[in-house]
């Protein structure tokens, strides 16, 4: 396994965006992103108890403040993109950055 985490200026990458013509669509903690893009069924579908089990083990991992659901951001850049997007329908970050 590799750690291939860095830290990201989001605001800067903000800016480049839109000096290229692209909008940010949603910024937001991974936990926020994750809870809007419906993680919680996906932990909810193994129908055996040991890989439920598992599978919120993992999810914790990705969603608890103490772990990495508010270190990790998630970003959305797009153009001409029409409606939101369900992934930041918990929290906007854009005002933030």
């Amino acid at each position: 396994m590799q750690d291939i985490t860095a830290w990201v200026d989001f605001t800067r990458v903000a800016e480049a965006a839109d000096a290229a013509g692209l909008r940010v669509l949603g910024f937001a903690t991974q936990a926020a992103f994750l809870l809007g893009t419906g993680i919680e069924a996906l932990v909810a579908e193994p129908s055996d108890p040991a890989a439920r089990a598992r599978a919120a083990s993992e999810a914790r991992q990705l969603l608890l403040p103490g772990e990495m659901g508010e270190a990790f951001k998630v970003m959305a850049l797009g153009r001409r993109c029409a409606g939101p997007l369900g992934g930041f329908a918990h929290q906007d970050l854009r005002a933030s950055l």
